[in-house]
């Protein structure tokens, strides 16, 4: 009776996983870099931006394999976390742009930022500009070398 219960669970998790390969999901961060390997560490094959549309590969513990075939085509891993089932709608009819998406992302829109300026004298010139840093793949791995580092699962 559990032989048979085991072999009927294994191959429903089977036909789950085979349905979600070639699923679309959708980009729901600011910009993500596909990898070569499920590690952040790993070589990126492109980069795809929020609403982009990527087609599932496979899934494994905290990242999902996809292939890009929009403005960045390429195949490589992606944290789940960056990733929606819902269709973010990104286009004519709505007028984000990178730093309306990173204020939503703290709870602000531009409107209540500048109404919390007005009224503070908090200066956000030094926010912005970390927000504005990037490293390359090559620095972030010295980085972590360096500060031997575990790098996350």
């Amino acid at each position: 009776m559990f032989k048979k219960f085991l072999s009927l669970a294994l191959v429903g998790i089977l036909a789950l996983s085979a349905f979600a390969k070639g699923e679309s999901r959708y980009v729901a961060v600011q910009k993500a870099q596909l990898k070569a390997k499920a590690s952040s560490s790993a070589k990126t094959v492109c980069e795809v931006a929020y609403g982009d549309v990527v087609s599932v590969v496979s899934e494994s513990g905290k990242w999902t394999l996809v292939a890009a075939t929009g403005k960045a085509s390429g195949q490589g891993w992606i944290r789940t976390t960056a990733l929606s089932k819902r269709k973010i709608v990104a286009g004519k009819k709505v007028s984000t742009d990178a730093k309306e998406l990173s204020l939503a992302g703290k709870g602000f829109s531009e409107g209540i930022e500048a109404e919390y300026s007005k009224s503070s004298s908090a200066d956000y010139t030094a926010v912005d500009s970390v927000e504005a840093n990037s490293i390359s793949d090559a620095e972030r791995t010295e980085f972590v070398e360096n500060g031997k580092l575990k790098e996350a699962e």
